[in-house]
């Protein structure tokens, strides 16, 4: 097997171009105070006062974000879209479909718009009737003008799917979130979803769990220092847990029977939880952390997923507003453009062409100093992007020397000046 001949996929190169992507996490728990809901919520507890999803969209916009994802379903079961396949939804209570809602405000600004459809389900585990769990034998089913051989609760989420693909569309990314609070044992028909969305969403991303992007296993903003995009696999599954130091490294490599071009995503939220609290509206993330987490995973060859909860009103919250108008100001003016020099750097800006693959494993970065060459840097991966920080110069040059790669690859390099690093 030949890493250096794993390509990316179409879909696999606008995505990680986006660099951007926006979480929304809105539903029940938003006014219950809740992180996970039990699936025997009231659904007329979701009441928003003063829902406008352009809010959202502008606002994300500004900040220079190229998508959003919403919780279309979160582990309560309860949904955002008014679906015919159950009650449990903004049909019992609210009455306006969120879903719909957003995705128009997202085709008006030209932002892309994902779901977020969770496996787990607590309401169809608790609820009298539900399928969750519930053992039922796997027969031919039709789904929309698709047929597939699968139980209950694969039926219902296949057709939930349908629902939001058909509906909703253009989809830009579908979400699967790994966590289960349930307690009964339900199997997934994953080739079955992930054939229903190929054959709805050509162009969507199927993002973590999906064949597409994987999570890059923490929650707290940062990617690896060597984060390659080529996975080794074997049996069909990934050699390395999500959560290892190194998941494509040597010693995984010679345990592979596959790679695969596998992309990690870096999730995190701009709170401490993922739903609204008004508690912790002091503790919005500003912008001197938030440029560290961009540099820490779009820096390290990742995308980076932030999660910005509406309040109970249905609008992005005063402080999240103000921390993400700054924080895509902070972007647009520090790394943006590439500094002309002479001048002081702090941060060097390395890229690889991902079309051609991924190739560099480790390289140095010199200056011209005073009429001489001196190292200020050394990493590993490059990938799409590498956002590496050096003390700072005012070199009259700088160049990037590749010490090994795997093939031949060109490495286009800038410098920028952020004034936040410490």
């Amino acid at each position: 097997m030949d890493a250096s001949a794993v390509r990316p996929s179409a879909r696999q190169v606008a995505w990680q171009r986006q660099e951007l992507t926006a979480f929304v996490h809105f539903g029940p728990n938003t006014f219950t105070d809740l992180e996970w809901g039990t699936g025997l919520d009231d659904p007329t507890a979701f009441a928003p006062s003063a829902l406008d999803c352009s809010q959202w969209v502008s606002t994300l916009v500004s900040a220079g974000f190229k998508s959003v994802i919403l919780t279309a379903k979160h582990h309560d079961g309860f949904c955002l879209w008014p679906s015919k396949f159950l009650e449990h939804s903004v049909a019992a209570s609210y009455g306006r479909d969120v879903v719909g809602e957003l995705s128009a405000a997202c085709q008006d600004a030209g932002l892309g718009f994902g779901v977020y459809l969770s496996p787990a389900d607590l309401y169809q585990e608790k609820a009298p009737g539900g399928y969750y769990g519930n053992g039922s034998p796997a027969v031919p089913s039709r789904v929309g003008e698709f047929e597939y051989v699968v139980d209950d609760y694969n039926r219902f989420y296949l057709n939930q799917l349908h629902e939001l693909l058909t509906s909703y569309g253009p989809i830009s990314e579908v979400w699967l979130d790994g966590a289960n609070p349930t307690s009964s044992a339900q199997s997934y028909a994953f080739d079955d979803w992930f054939d229903l969305i190929r054959r709805l969403a050509p162009d969507a991303t199927i993002a973590v769990g999906g064949p597409d992007v994987r999570w890059v296993g923490n929650e707290d903003g940062f990617a690896r220092e060597t984060e390659w995009s080529v996975v080794p696999f074997a049996d069909g599954a990934m050699v390395a847990e999500q959560t290892a130091r190194d998941v494509a490294g040597p010693e995984q490599l010679a345990k592979a029977d596959e790679l695969r071009w596998y992309p990690a995503e870096v999730d995190v939220s701009i709170r401490p939880g993922w739903f609204y609290h008004a508690a912790e509206d002091d503790a919005v993330k500003q912008v001197p952390e938030l440029l560290d987490i961009y540099r820490r995973s779009v820096g390290r060859n990742a995308v980076l997923l932030l999660n910005i909860p509406p309040d109970r009103r249905g609008l992005f919250a005063d402080p999240d507003v103000a921390a993400l108008t700054a924080f895509g100001a902070a972007v647009r003016e520090y790394y943006d453009a590439d500094l002309v020099l002479p001048a002081t750097i702090n941060v060097v800006d390395l890229r690889e062409n991902i079309e051609q693959g991924q190739q560099i494993s480790s390289f140095a970065v010199d200056a011209l100093l005073d009429g001489s060459w001196q190292e200020i840097a050394t990493g590993t991966t490059i990938g799409h992007r590498r956002l590496l920080v050096v003390p700072p110069v005012a070199p009259t040059d700088v160049r990037v020397r590749v010490l090994s790669a795997r093939a031949e690859a060109e490495v286009e390099l800038s410098v920028h000046f952020d004034p936040t690093i410490g």
